[in-house]
């Protein structure tokens, strides 16, 4: 373990959501404690359909929190395609919780990083929670018994190939 405090990052949960709770916990912290900073939390499109997030979701807007929740959707969850967890661009759900979402190309590190800051900087200015969904395309096995191989079609996976945010980077 380290110290949270000491380097500005929490200890990481192996339970799909559960960091959500305890973001906004710590944002409303330092809300109370009149911190000038705000959190910024990762979970991926699966954890959206988890309680936790959408509880979170609730207790940020409510306190207007300054917490970012920054969604990786790479539109599986494991072996589950995105139109099986939502209807609607995972951006839009923030309006139903009362706060704004944007989607972000996720594998444009610089578009990401600027929208990163919008949202962190609109947070520490009073304006509340913020959902930023990272679209992007889940390219290998993770560390699961998963087969992706069952599910996806080559051609989808070479097309996301081709925008390999790496190589994106290096090509700048």
């Amino acid at each position: 373990g380290w110290s949270p405090a000491e380097h500005g990052f929490a200890l990481y949960t192996i339970v799909i959501g559960d960091q959500c709770p305890q973001a906004v916990g710590y944002a409303m912290g330092l809300q109370h404690d009149a911190v000038d900073n705000a959190v910024m939390v990762f979970f991926g499109d699966g954890a959206s359909s988890q309680g936790d997030v959408n509880e979170s979701f609730i207790w940020a807007s409510v306190f207007n929190a300054p917490v970012v929740f920054f969604c990786q959707n790479n539109q599986w969850a494991i072996s589950e395609p995105l139109e099986r967890q939502t209807r609607i661009p995972l951006y839009q759900r923030a309006l139903g919780f009362g706060f704004p979402g944007v989607r972000v190309d996720g594998n444009d590190v610089f578009a990401s990083l600027a929208v990163s800051r919008a949202t962190l900087q609109r947070a520490r200015e009073g304006g509340g929670p913020s959902l930023v969904e990272a679209f992007t395309y889940r390219m290998g096995a993770h560390t699961t018994s998963d087969d992706p191989t069952r599910y996806r079609l080559d051609t989808d996976v070479e097309a996301w190939r081709l925008r390999d945010p790496l190589e994106r980077l290096r090509s700048f």
